[in-house]
C-alpha cells in the first residue's frame, strides 16, 4: 500500500502539470487484484479519495479515473470510502454444477444512495455466459455526474446582484445565475454560492485573502466572479477561457463652469479682455479730453464756445456713460472729437452685445469644462485626486518606470484610505467619492458601465492601457478550469454570453441629461451682491456729504 500511495501521488503531480483532460482519461485506468483478506477495496478507495483531495483538486480521480477490482468476495457498500465515479468489481461465484461464474457490477449513484448495479456475467472458460446489459463505466457520459460545486461569490453590479428572497435567504441573480444554470445543465452539476467571510475580493500580502484565499485553501471549487489576469494571480491560480475583455478608462463627475456663482458677471470674459477694455477706456478718456481742450483753445475768443471748457469730470463721464448706454449733456464740438466719440460708441455696442449674449448663455445653458484630456494632465492636476479598485492597474502604475505613471501612483497612495481594502465597502466608498466631485477613478470599461447606472453626470476618458481580460479563477492546475473553458468557449461562440448581458443590461448607454431649471437668486448671486454694494456705497457717500454740509454750516 505505501508503494501504491507514493506512485499515485507522483502520477497525480506529474499529470496535473500537463493539465490536459485527454491525459487524465488515458493514464488513470486501474485494474486491482484483491484477495479479500486485506480489505484492499476499502483501503485503495480511501487512499485514492484522500490523494485526489490533496493533489487532484477533488476532480481528477473522482471523474476521470476508472477502477476495476478483481475480487473473490462480494464487497459491502460500506467498503467504498470515496466519491469515485467509475468503480466496477468482478466477483467469482460457484454454480450448483461446479462451474464458476464471474459476476460484473458497477457502482452507481441512485436516489437512495450508491448501489451496485449488475452489468453481466462471464464463465470460467472465458466465454460470455450472459451478454453485458449495461456499459462497464456508465458515469463517464454524465460529465460531473451530479456533483455539487461550491462557487465563491460577491456582488458585482455588472455581473451579479444580491437579493433577498421571500423566506429571508440571500440569493444572487442576473448574469451569473443564468450562466451557471446553463453550465450546470451541460456539465451535469449543481452548485451553491458561498461568500467570503471578510467580504473582500482578495489580495496577496503574506497569503491570499478574501475570495481568492478561499480558492487557494480549496474551500471552494472556483470563483463565480471573473477576475483580471495579472502576473501574481497567474502564478497562484488557473483561469478559464476569457469571459470578458475590457479597456482602462478614467471616469469622473462632470464639472460645470456655472459652479462659482459669485464670479458670474466677470466669468463672461477672460481677465485679459477686461484689462484691455479698461486700458482702451483710459486711452479714450485721455485722447477725448485732449482733443476737446485743443479745440477750445483755438476758438476761445469766438462766441461759438463758452468762456470756460467742460471740466475733466465731464469729459470722463462722457466716455464712461457710453458703455452704460447713457447720453451726455456735453457732446463733442470738434470734428475729431465726434469721430472719436462715434468710434467709441461702436466699440462699446459690439462689446456689450457679446457680453450680453455670453451672459445669457451662461445663465441658461450648463456648460461643461474638461479638467484634463490626457493622463499627464490628470497627474499634474492638483484639484483631482485619483482612486482605483482594480489590482491590475495598481500593479502597472506601481511598477512602471514612466514619470507620469509614478506621479499617478503617488496620488493613488495619497488618496487611499488605510481602512478601505478591496471589498464591497470599498466599491460603495468610491461611488460616494465620485458623487462629491474632484475624484478620478481608474477602472475597466465594464466597471465604468455599471457606475453610470448609479452615478449621474459621469465623464469618461481612455487611459491608454489594455485591453485586459477577465476570466473565472480556479485552483492552481485545477482540472475544472479546462472543463469549464471548453463550455465557456462554446457559449461565447454561440453568442449566449452576449445575449445574457443584453438581457440584464442595455447595450446602449443612456447619458444623464439634467432638466433645465429656471434662473433663481442663487444663479444671479453676483447681480444681487453688486446691487446691494452700490446701494450701500451710495448711502455711505450721502452720509459723508450730509456730515460735511452740517460741519460747514
Amino acid at each position: 500500500m505505501p508503494t501504491f500511495e507514493l506512485s499515485l501521488t507522483g502520477l497525480l503531480e506529474k499529470t496535473l502539470q500537463e493539465n490536459q483532460i485527454n491525459i487524465y482519461r488515458k493514464l488513470f485506468n486501474f485494474v486491482i487484484f484483491c484477495d479479500g483478506i486485506n480489505n484492499c477495496l476499502s483501503r485503495i478507495t480511501y487512499i485514492s479519495s484522500r490523494k485526489d483531495e490533496e493533489h487532484g483538486q477533488g476532480t481528477v480521480l473522482r471523474h476521470f479515473s476508472k477502477w476495476l477490482f478483481l475480487t473473490v468476495d462480494p464487497p459491502l457498500l460500506s467498503d467504498v470510502h470515496a466519491d469515485l465515479d467509475n468503480i466496477a468489481i468482478t466477483v467469482k461465484e460457484k454454480c450448483v454444477s461446479g462451474s464458476s461464474i464471474v459476476k460484473v457490477s458497477t457502482l452507481l449513484w441512485k436516489p437512495n444512495g450508491r448501489q451496485w448495479s449488475p452489468v453481466g456475467n462471464f464463465t470460467n472458460n472465458r466465454k460470455i455466459y450472459a451478454a453485458l446489459v449495461a456499459p462497464l463505466f456508465p458515469n463517464t457520459k454524465y460529465m460531473l455526474n451530479g456533483r455539487k460545486l461550491k462557487i465563491g461569490i460577491l456582488e458585482w453590479e455588472q455581473f451579479c446582484t444580491k437579493t433577498a428572497s421571500a423566506n429571508g435567504s440571500i440569493v444572487y441573480t442576473q448574469v451569473c445565475k443564468d450562466l451557471f444554470d446553463s453550465l450546470g445543465d451541460y456539465l451535469n452539476f449543481t452548485y451553491e454560492f458561498i461568500e467570503p467571510p471578510d467580504g473582500s475580493w482578495g489580495e496577496l500580502k503574506e497569503t491570499w485573502s478574501g475570495l481568492l484565499g478561499m480558492i487557494k485553501r480549496n474551500e471552494i471549487d472556483f470563483s463565480g466572479i471573473p477576475y483580471g489576469i495579472n502576473l501574481k494571480r497567474s502564478k497562484s491560480f488557473a483561469f478559464s477561457s476569457i469571459l470578458y475583455n475590457s479597456e482602462c478608462e478614467v471616469v469622473y463627475k462632470k464639472l460645470s463652469v456655472n459652479d462659482n456663482h459669485w464670479m458670474l458677471l466677470v466669468s463672461v470674459f477672460k481677465w485679459e479682455v477686461f484689462v484691455c477694455g479698461l486700458l482702451t477706456m483710459t486711452w479714450c478718456i485721455g485722447l477725448y479730453t485732449l482733443l476737446e481742450r485743443c479745440r477750445f483753445e483755438e476758438h476761445v475768443d469766438t462766441e461759438e464756445f463758452p468762456a470756460w471748457p467742460p471740466s475733466i469730470t465731464e469729459h470722463v463721464m462722457t466716455v464712461v456713460r457710453v458703455p452704460l448706454l447713457q447720453g451726455s449733456l456735453h457732446l463733442p464740438q470738434s470734428r475729431s472729437g465726434r469721430i472719436l466719440y462715434t468710434s467709441w460708441w461702436m466699440f462699446c455696442i459690439t462689446i456689450l452685445a457679446v457680453y450680453t449674449g455670453n451672459l445669457v448663455a451662461i445663465i441658461s445653458v450648463v456648460k461643461e469644462r474638461r479638467p484634463f484630456n490626457t493622463m499627464k494632465e490628470l497627474a499634474e492636476n492638483e484639484d483631482f485626486k485619483i482612486i482605483t479598485t482594480a489590482s491590475f492597474f495598481e500593479d502597472f502604475y506601481k511598477h512602471s518606470n514612466d514619470s507620469v505613471s509614478k506621479r499617478i501612483w503617488k496620488k493613488i497612495l495619497t488618496t487611499r484610505s488605510s481602512n478601505i481594502g478591496q471589498s464591497l465597502k470599498a466599491d460603495r466608498h468610491y461611488k460616494m467619492l465620485l458623487q462629491t466631485g474632484y475624484y478620478a477613478l481608474v477602472a475597466g470599461s465594464i466597471t465604468v458601465d455599471s457606475m453610470e447606472t448609479t452615478v449621474n453626470n459621469l465623464r469618461r476618458m481612455k487611459c491608454g492601457l489594455g485591453p485586459f481580460y477577465l476570466s473565472l479563477p480556479f485552483g492552481f492546475n485545477s482540472p475544472l478550469a479546462e472543463i469549464f473553458s471548453d463550455k465557456l468557449m462554446r457559449l461565447y461562440d454561440n453568442g449566449l454570453l452576449e445575449a445574457l448581458t443584453r438581457k440584464w443590461y442595455s447595450s446602449k448607454l443612456k447619458e444623464y441629461i439634467p432638466a433645465r431649471t429656471k434662473a433663481d437668486i442663487s444663479t444671479l448671486r453676483t447681480v444681487w451682491v453688486t446691487c446691494a454694494s452700490g446701494i450701500t456705497v451710495a448711502f455711505v457717500i450721502l452720509g459723508v456729504e450730509c456730515f460735511l454740509n452740517y460741519c460747514i454750516k
